[in-house]
């Protein structure tokens, strides 16, 4: 099935997105066994992720964007927005270690689920947004 844009398959697309939640899944049970299987906290377990991406993350900086990097700086073009959207997905980041540590994947499974009603509902109300079938069909998933 093919759609309206160039190179595009539902098919494809859908099949990539299935694929996406499934790994996430097995990531989230996986990050829950090894954070409630050790006695490390989880602020050791913080830094031993980030010793591993930040040195992958600065080296694919530089091969994409390398030339611009040595020009302009590291930060160039940050703002007041662009920082608050690190420090607010850090600290997501953060927060979600903490709710699997003293929860469970699948309360934290619970609760991006009800933050996606509640946004659906507030949508509605702020931005006169209408649920169409299709929508509906994709949130139930």
């Amino acid at each position: 099935v093919k759609s309206a844009g160039p190179d595009q398959s539902k098919f494809i697309g859908f099949s990539a997105a299935l694929t996406a939640c499934c790994l996430s899944g097995f990531a989230g049970v996986y990050f829950e066994k090894i954070l409630k299987g050790s006695d490390i906290s989880v602020w050791m377990r913080n830094v031993q992720l980030a010793i591993l991406s930040v040195p992958l993350g600065l080296i694919t900086s530089y091969v994409k964007d390398g030339g611009i990097i040595s020009d302009k700086g590291f930060f160039h073009g940050y703002d007041e927005f662009v920082w608050f959207t690190v420090a607010q997905n850090a600290l997501g980041g953060l927060l979600v270690a903490v709710v699997v540590k003293y929860a469970d994947n699948i309360l934290k499974g619970f609760a991006c689920s009800l933050a996606i009603i509640i946004t659906c509902v507030a949508s509605i109300f702020i931005f006169d947004f209408s649920i169409s079938l299709q929508f509906a069909a994709g949130a139930s998933l």
